[in-house]
């Protein structure tokens, strides 16, 4: 193997280096003659050797835009290499980038007759006789393969071809044989009752709705089966009817925790939303450590504004989960919302105490502490990140950014010099030296516009009394005197 690999890196060499404009090396017409009938008689005896080097000058020239080069160069390569897959499949692409769709389609074929189990192949060959508007060529395809095919996948990727083509009741019939075939497929199910909502052929979608649930033993289908059924009803406007079923299989069976996740979500469907929380207070109450009752009981009561019970939620989730550091994060965001910033700080405090080596936390505490106007608080917790996370200097800059706007121009200054100084990547040192002159040239903008004084109406001198007599000399009338 190794040896293999070392001449097909010899013969790619050779190759560039003949491909050199000269005079990069000075190579005699005769030597050159020498290896090409070298390489030649090694392509006769190993021609797959030639494929990684064919790609590579192909790919210069389409990087080049020299299309028509490149399909030359493959369609010589296919002559020593008849069957290649990955040539055909790359010849037919530069055929599709010129629009040349015919051509492309014969390609296609050709890799079809090769490898006639690729369903693959059959859809390139679809899209490409689409392109090229041959509607017609393209849903014969797929119609003469459901002819002779026992394949389920090609019925279904007739399906979806029928779908595009916004003809709902063949891709219906396309998904039933593919059914046919493999009837215990739950995903062909799922797809055909999506049909059938579409079609808005409700009491079939609720009917594979309803076998679903009685035969798969997923816990994940049954929810999407529960789910389809709330869609169902909910486009029929008649989601009470189904509430009363699903409120009778809760009372069938109260420790099944699906038959409250099923009831809740309906309740929210309908905008019946402290229904729903009643319901999630049920299901809590059972004592269950069950991760996705207790997030959606959480969201639902901070989507609703019910902090309150938010907070007791999250608290108690943090009860079971004390590792999970995020839920420190929403707790403190909960306190937020509901107005308790002194709290959200004792949680943050609580948050860095866990993660006292995490840049990141520092530095979003320091970004609340920055909403809520503590700009020294957000400060220091930007120098703590900083010396967590000595590799980037990006929290330096946000206090940089932070003095800007609070005016402490010169503070912003010394920050950013200290970038300059430390930065290690190129792009971190220009964008704090262009941060530095642009704070200089508007220094010198605000210096170079002269103060305007406004003078109000009472600050002005007070006319002479009307009776006042003037005991200074009259003065001579000059050319613009009244």
């Amino acid at each position: 193997m190794f040896k293999r690999e070392y001449t097909v890196f010899v013969v790619f060499i050779i190759a560039a280096i003949l491909m050199l404009p000269f005079p990069a090396f000075a190579v005699e017409k005769q030597d050159k003659d020498a290896i090409l009938q070298e390489i030649s008689a090694f392509i006769d005896k190993a021609p797959n050797t030639i494929r990684p080097i064919i790609f590579s000058i192909a790919d210069e020239y389409a990087r080049a835009n020299k299309i028509d080069e490149a399909i030359a160069l493959y369609e010589k390569a296919l002559k020593i290499l008849p069957s290649s897959e990955d040539l055909l499949g790359r010849l037919a692409n530069l055929y599709n980038r010129k629009k040349d769709y015919l051509k492309s389609a014969d390609i296609y074929k050709k890799m079809i007759e090769l490898k006639p189990e690729n369903i693959w192949y059959y859809n390139v060959l679809s899209d490409t006789y689409k392109s090229a508007k041959l509607d017609d060529k393209a849903a014969a395809l797929w119609e003469d393969l459901m002819k002779k095919s026992n394949n389920p996948d090609i019925f279904m990727q007739a399906a979806n071809f029928y779908k595009n083509q916004n003809n709902t009741d063949k891709a219906v019939l396309a998904v039933k044989k593919a059914i046919e075939l493999k009837p215990d497929n739950t995903a062909y199910q799922q797809a055909l009752e999506s049909y059938y909502v579409k079609l808005e052929k409700f009491s079939d979608a609720e009917a594979i709705c309803n076998k679903i649930l009685t035969g798969s033993k997923d816990a994940w289908v049954k929810d999407w089966a529960n789910s389809e059924l709330i869609n169902i009803y909910q486009k029929q406007n008649k989601l009470p009817e189904l509430a009363v079923r699903f409120e009778k299989d809760l009372a069938q069976a109260p420790k099944e925790l699906s038959g409250y996740r099923k009831l809740a979500e309906l309740y929210q469907r309908n905008n019946e939303r402290d229904k729903a929380i009643e319901v999630y207070e049920k299901a809590v109450g059972l004592g269950s450590d069950d991760k996705d009752i207790n997030m959606r009981f959480l969201d639902l009561c901070e989507n609703s504004e019910k902090f309150d019970k938010a907070e007791a939620q999250i608290k108690r989730i943090i009860a079971s989960n004390p590792q999970d550091f995020y839920l420190y994060e929403r707790l403190a965001n909960i306190f937020v919302k509901a107005k308790k910033v002194d709290e959200a700080k004792k949680t943050w405090q609580q948050l860095l105490e866990k993660a006292p080596n995490d840049a990141g936390t520092f530095s979003r505490f320091g970004d609340r502490l920055n909403e809520w106007g503590d700009t020294n608080g957000a400060i220091q917790q930007y120098r703590k990140a900083q010396s967590l996370d000595t590799n980037s200097l990006r929290y330096t800059m946000r206090i940089a950014d932070l003095l800007v706007n609070h005016g402490k121009i010169e503070d912003a200054k010394k920050e950013l010099n200290n970038i300059i100084a430390k930065a290690a990547d190129a792009w971190t040192k220009k964008e704090a030296e262009r941060k530095v002159k642009d704070l200089e040239v508007k220094a010198k903008e605000a210096v170079s516009i002269p103060a305007v004084v406004a003078v109000s109406p009472q600050a002005q001198p007070a006319k002479a009394a009307p009776a006042e007599k003037a005991t200074k000399p009259a003065k001579k009338k000059g050319l613009f005197s009244r």
